[in-house]
């Protein structure tokens, strides 16, 4: 026999390494109660309309990259991330942004 197994050192190696039998929770630290929501801070006042005709503008909510900055990044609400999302890709069609 070219390979032996040994069965009672192979069961306990299948929990996936992991130490302890702990209650699985997420183990973040803070319970549920404790959280604090985060204030964002925003780029642009949510009542500002995205002018998506200006290239300049538009480079503000785009990387280095040329990927576009996720809302959540910069602040802004869902319909200015959805103008900003639309001009960027006429920008970008137009050969006014990279």
């Amino acid at each position: 026999m070219a390979f032996k197994r040994n069965i009672s050192s192979s069961s306990s190696s299948r929990s996936g390494g992991r130490s302890g039998g702990g209650s699985g929770g997420s183990g973040g630290g803070k319970s549920e109660e404790a959280r604090i929501p985060r204030k964002r801070t925003r780029y642009l006042d949510p009542n500002v309309v995205v002018d998506m005709n200006d290239p300049e503008y538009l480079r503000r909510f785009v990387t280095e990259y040329g990927k576009i900055v996720p809302a959540r990044l910069t602040g802004v609400t869902a319909q200015q991330q959805r103008d900003i999302k639309q001009g960027v890709r006429r920008a970008r069609n137009m050969g006014l942004l990279a």
